[in-house]
C-alpha cells in the first residue's frame, strides 16, 4: 500500500520530462548542420566581416594619384554681387592733366604774362548717394603643383599602406570569425551530447525506478531504495531540462554570431575531427611568416615612416602653376567708369618657402619619428604575445591527445562494469544505489570523450588561427 504514493508523486513529473522540453522532429534529426556550413553561412552575414569588407573596398578606392594630390584640379568657377552704397570721387593728377588744358610758356603768351597750372588741390571731389553696382565673374581655373618636396609621393604611399592594412584587417576579421564560429558551435555540440548522454541516464534511471518499485510491492527491498531511485530520477530530469535550456541558449548564441536571423536548433556533426596532424616547428615558422596580426603590425611600422617622410617634406620650398581663363563685368550706376568687361587668359607660378611656421614642422618630425618606435614596440610586444599564446595552445593540445587516449580506454573498462552491474541488478544481486553508481561513471566517462574530441578541434584551428593558415 505504500507504492501507491509514491507512484502517485512521480507521475507528474515523468509527464513534464516527456512533453515539456522541446526535442527536435523528425525532419530536424535528419537535417545536420555542419561546422563548415556555419563557417560559411558567418562569412555571407556576419555583420563584422561585411563592415570590414566595407572598410577595405573604401582604403581601396582612396588609392588614386589624385587623392594624393598629383595631378593637376580643374574648376568651373562664377560669382555674381550686387551692392548699394553712397560713392565719393576724389579725382587725382591723372585726371588734372586730362581735364586741364597744357598752357602756352612765358615766351609765347601775347599778353605777356604766364598762367599756373593748377594745382590738385583745385580738383573738388564728387559725391554720389545710393550707388548701386553690379559685378559677375566667371571663368575656368587649373591648378598644378609641380614640386612639393616629395610630398605627394609620400602621401600616395600612405594610401598604399592604409589600403594594405585594410585588406589584412578584412583577413582577420575572417580568421576571427572562424575562431568564433568554431568555439560556438564546439560549446554548442557538446551541450548537445550532454543532453543526448543525460537522457539515456534519465531513461536508465526511469528503468531502475520501475524495477525497485515492482521489487517493492514484492517486499524484496526496502522503501528507502524506492525513495533513493525517486530522487535519482527527479535529480536527472532536473539536469536534463537544465542541459536542454542551455542547448537552447548556445544554440542562438551560434546564430547570432553567423548574423542571420534563424532561429531553428538541427542536429550538430557528432565527428568533427579534421585529420590534421601539426608539426611544432612548421607551424611556428608559419606564425613568424603568415600571422595576419604581425602582418598587420608591419605594415603600421611603414605607414609611421611614410608620415616621416610627408612631415620631413614639409620644409622644402614647392611650386605651383596656376592658369584661369575667364569673363569678368562690373557695372556701376555712378562713378568713375559706368561698365568694366574683361575677358582673356591669366596665369602664373607660386613659390613657396616655408620660414617659419612656430615649430609646427619640426614638432611634426619629432612626433612621427617617435610613432615609427612606437610601432616597432607594439610589433615586438605582438610578437612575444602571439609565441607564448602558440606554445601554450601548443601544450594544452598535446595534453588533450595523451588524456583522450587514456579516457577511450578507461571507458572500455567502465563499459563493462556497467554492463556486469546492470546484470547483477536485474538478477536482484546488487541494490540501485550501486548501479547508480557505475551508471554515473560511465556517463562521465562518455561526456569526458566527447568534451576532449571537440576540445581538440578547438585547438587545432586555434594553432591554424595563430599561424596564419585558417585560411
Amino acid at each position: 500500500m505504500k507504492t501507491l504514493p509514491l507512484a502517485l508523486a512521480v507521475l507528474p513529473m515523468i509527464l513534464f520530462t516527456n512533453f515539456g522540453s522541446t526535442p527536435l522532429n523528425a525532419a530536424q534529426q535528419d537535417q545536420i548542420f555542419t561546422l563548415q556550413e556555419a563557417i560559411e553561412a558567418a562569412f555571407e552575414h556576419n555583420h563584422q566581416v561585411r563592415i570590414q569588407k566595407i572598410e577595405k573596398t573604401k582604403a581601396e578606392n582612396r588609392v588614386t594619384r589624385g587623392n594624393a594630390g598629383q595631378l593637376p584640379t580643374l574648376s568651373l568657377s562664377g560669382d555674381l554681387k550686387w551692392s548699394y552704397s553712397d560713392l565719393e570721387l576724389t579725382p587725382g593728377s591723372f585726371f588734372e592733366n586730362l581735364i586741364t588744358p597744357q598752357q602756352p610758356t612765358n615766351g609765347d603768351d601775347p599778353s605777356g604774362g604766364g598762367v599756373e597750372s593748377s594745382s590738385p588741390s583745385s580738383m573738388s571731389s564728387v559725391s554720389y548717394d545710393g550707388v548701386t553696382t553690379t559685378a559677375l565673374q566667371a571663368g575656368v581655373g587649373a591648378q598644378y603643383v609641380i614640386f612639393d618636396g616629395f610630398r605627394g609621393r609620400s602621401r600616395y604611399r600612405l594610401l598604399e599602406t592604409g589600403s594594405e592594412i585594410a585588406g589584412l584587417q578584412h583577413k582577420n576579421e575572417l580568421e576571427k570569425t572562424i575562431l568564433d564560429i568554431t568555439r560556438q558551435y564546439i560549446e554548442a555540440a557538446t551541450l548537445q551530447e550532454a543532453t543526448a548522454l543525460q537522457k539515456m541516464t534519465l531513461e536508465q534511471s526511469q528503468a531502475r525506478y520501475d524495477i525497485v518499485q515492482a521489487r517493492r510491492e514484492y517486499g524484496q527491498i526496502s522503501e528507502q531504495q524506492v525513495l533513493q531511485s525517486l530522487a535519482d530520477l527527479k535529480s536527472d530530469s532536473v539536469r536534463y531540462r537544465d542541459l536542454l535550456q542551455r542547448h537552447e541558449n548556445a544554440w542562438r548564441n551560434l546564430h547570432s554570431t553567423i548574423g542571420w536571423d534563424q532561429r531553428t536548433v538541427m542536429v550538430l556533426e557528432a565527428d568533427v575531427t579534421s585529420g590534421f596532424q601539426p608539426v611544432y616547428e612548421q607551424l611556428l615558422q608559419a606564425l613568424k611568416e603568415n600571422n595576419t596580426g604581425l602582418a598587420i603590425r608591419e605594415q603600421r611600422i611603414r605607414y609611421a615612416d611614410n608620415e616621416y617622410q610627408l612631415a620631413r617634406s614639409m620644409s622644402i620650398p614647392s611650386v605651383t602653376a596656376s592658369a584661369q581663363y575667364g569673363y569678368n563685368y562690373q557695372h556701376a550706376s555712378e562713378g568713375q567708369f559706368e561698365t568694366q568687361e574683361q575677358l582673356g587668359f591669366t596665369g602664373g607660378l607660386t613659390v613657396s618657402v616655408p620660414l617659419f611656421t612656430g615649430g609646427r614642422n619640426r614638432t611634426e618630425r619629432e612626433n612621427a619619428r617617435e610613432s615609427i618606435r612606437q610601432e616597432q614596440l607594439r610589433y615586438e610586444e605582438s610578437e612575444q604575445e602571439l609565441r607564448t599564446s602558440f606554445d601554450n595552445t601548443w601544450g594544452q593540445y598535446q595534453h588533450f591527445k595523451r588524456q583522450l587516449a587514456t579516457e577511450r580506454s578507461n571507458r572500455d573498462v567502465y563499459e563493462r562494469n556497467f554492463e556486469r552491474a546492470q546484470d547483477s541488478f536485474d538478477r536482484g544481486l546488487i541494490t540501485g544505489m550501486e548501479l547508480r553508481s557505475a551508471q554515473l561513471t560511465l556517463q562521465s566517462a562518455r561526456l569526458r570523450i566527447s568534451e576532449l574530441v571537440l576540445q581538440i578541434r578547438l585547438l587545432e584551428t586555434t594553432l591554424l588561427y595563430l599561424s596564419g593558415e585558417l585560411l
